[in-house]
């Protein structure tokens, strides 16, 4: 996957996110809230899964899920 293409992935995902939690904040129905949720994991899972991906072809092993010193 080239970078825009990941970008517009990324966002896509983040957008999706946003949707989520956003609905399941204003849901009065516990259930539902749960359930939206529990997909807003599921997609945080996935956009997690996309960047490691991409960054474990971008950058050697060593330095993935290495945080940089400020």
């Amino acid at each position: 996957m080239s970078t825009p293409e990941c970008i517009k992935t990324a966002t896509r995902q983040c957008e999706f996110l946003a949707r989520l939690i956003e609905e399941a904040e204003q849901c009065s129905d516990h259930q539902r809230t749960a359930l939206l949720y529990g997909m807003a994991k599921d997609e945080t899972e996935n956009l997690t899964k996309t960047l490691r991906q991409y960054l474990g072809r971008k950058l050697p092993a060593h330095k993935v899920g290495k945080k940089i010193a400020a």
